[in-house]
């Protein structure tokens, strides 16, 4: 299968970190991306996008030249202490989305990929709620404008409840990867050899 590795963005807890996201280029339906893990099964996380790129040289992956979209959890994390009938589309459906991705890469279970009615509604108001493909007949709304969701009690609560699984699954796995340049690396593998 052939595969092109991302960097993407994230800010948990007001600091920013990147990860590997990875784009299967050989399209099956209804399979979720992945993203890539560590030799213990974690996330790696990267305080830079250089220290990503230095981590991706050593796994031999080829990172894609294409600038990060910032996938803010931080918002949707603060509106979650609060849920309201307003969630930003945008924010919810890309932390959905990166929640989908962790639990397919780690085998486990994502409630947001349990298909049902409720759910899917819930999915479907965020994806046309971002209004992106306003116009397109086929991936825009069907009324073919923008799209402002009303929601229901039992709507937010499930997406309350979505999210707040997703986050859990997401920060149990993600562990800060420990880059050491290769000129350091160098330098004690030398002082091993000379002793």
């Amino acid at each position: 299968m052939k595969k092109q590795y991302f960097a993407t963005w994230f800010r948990l807890h007001q600091v920013d970190r990147y990860l590997i996201w990875i784009y299967k280029l050989d399209y099956i339906e209804d399979e979720p991306e992945e993203i890539v893990l560590n030799e213990r099964g974690r996330i790696p996380i990267f305080r830079s996008e250089s220290d990503l790129a230095k981590y991706a040289t050593a796994k031999n992956l080829r990172i894609e030249n294409e600038e990060p979209i910032l996938h803010n959890l931080d918002a949707v994390e603060a509106w979650l202490q609060e849920p309201d009938d307003q969630p930003d589309c945008e924010d919810c459906l890309t932390a959905w989305n990166l929640f989908t991705d962790v639990a397919y890469s780690l085998k486990l279970t994502f409630n947001g990929d349990k298909l049902s009615r409720l759910r899917n509604r819930i999915y479907d108001k965020l994806y046309w709620g971002n209004n992106i493909f306003v116009g397109d007949p086929i991936l825009g709304h069907p009324s073919g404008e923008f799209y402002f969701p009303e929601w229901t009690p039992a709507e937010i609560s499930k997406l309350t409840k979505i999210l707040r699984q997703g986050f859990k699954l997401f920060k149990r796995y993600i562990v800060e990867a420990k880059i050491i340049q290769a000129s350091i690396l160098q330098d004690l593998i030398s002082n091993i050899n000379q002793n």
